[in-house]
């Protein structure tokens, strides 16, 4: 009788146990998500400016480097970090780490909020304003100053940091733009970020590839267009073979920069990186000479 009781009861106690254990994980889990994206009280850094906010907002609007941009529409701390950009005054800021994450920041920011006040469903690419294209809009506040997306990277960033993974930061609010980070760029940990970036831009098929039948090297056009920007670290095809982890593509690499293997550019989709358009069948634009991922011609 004793054998028999514990031979019954046994599978049913732990079934209990797991039942009951289940819904509080669960809880705890949907616990700790709610605290990453409590909504934080501004609390501005030396430049006035409260990344933390622009964090917040990432975490809780971007999903798979896909933008909710009528979420962060909706988002009244959208609005107030706007307004702390508007009024921010970068040169308090005594790190260069400290000010290029700011102007990351700020550059996305920017992109985001274009996209949103001119109603923008398919590419920044159709859009313009009396002949001046989204890239060139003057109508961004910064410190006081109007700019335009272009001022911005390659004047305020380009120009002075001299860092070419800033190409993998900044986003362009296009498919084939670099995926935006879940996260704000922060001065004491941007040096990580701009790596992780760069490791996950070299290891995804949409930017780099190999095609072993015509033994040809496919890579994102903005290494193309901006290619002048890695000589600085020996060139983008170095760079790449770094950080490359599939080996038949890291051989391919080293192939092309002996001159060894072809390279070709893959064609740039300019559609919007929305999350609202992510099951969209509308057709890509088509890649457009002389422009870029995240802004016009470098250097014109």
């Amino acid at each position: 009788m004793n054998k028999k009781s514990v031979s019954y009861y046994g599978p049913f106690f732990w079934l209990a146990i797991v039942s009951f254990s289940v819904p509080i994980v669960v809880a705890a889990k949907a616990f700790r998500e709610v605290q990453l994206t409590t909504k934080p009280t501004p609390h501005p850094d030396a430049s006035g400016v409260d990344h933390a906010l622009w964090d917040y907002l990432l975490k809780t609007h971007v999903e798979n480097g896909l933008v909710d941009y009528d979420g962060i529409a909706r988002d009244h701390l959208f609005r107030t970090y706007l307004r702390q950009l508007s009024e921010s005054d970068p040169g308090k800021l005594t790190t260069s780490a400290d000010q290029l994450a700011l102007l990351c920041n700020a550059y996305n920011a920017f992109v985001i909020n274009g996209v949103i006040t001119h109603e923008i469903r398919d590419s920044v690419m159709k859009y313009k304003v009396e002949g001046a294209e989204f890239f060139d809009l003057k109508e961004h506040i910064l410190h006081g100053e109007t700019l335009s997306l272009n001022q911005i990277e390659h004047e305020l960033i380009r120009k002075r940091f001299r860092e070419p993974r800033i190409h993998v930061a900044l986003v362009c609010a296009a498919k084939s733009c670099p995926a935006i980070r879940s996260e704000a760029y922060a001065g004491t940990r941007l040096a990580k970020q701009l790596e992780d970036q760069s490791i996950q831009f070299a290891n995804q098929p949409k930017y780099v590839t190999y095609d072993a039948t015509s033994d040809t090297l496919k890579l994102s056009p903005l290494l193309d267009w901006y290619g002048s920007d890695w000589d600085q670290v020996g060139g983008y095809l170095p760079w790449l073979a770094a950080r490359v982890q599939d080996d038949a593509i890291k051989q391919a690499i080293l192939r092309a920069s002996r001159n060894e293997t072809s390279v070709a550019f893959l064609d740039y989709d300019w559609s919007l990186n929305s999350q609202a358009a992510a099951g969209s069948l509308a057709p890509k634009p088509a890649s457009k000479k002389g422009q870029f991922g995240s802004g016009s011609i470098p250097n014109e």
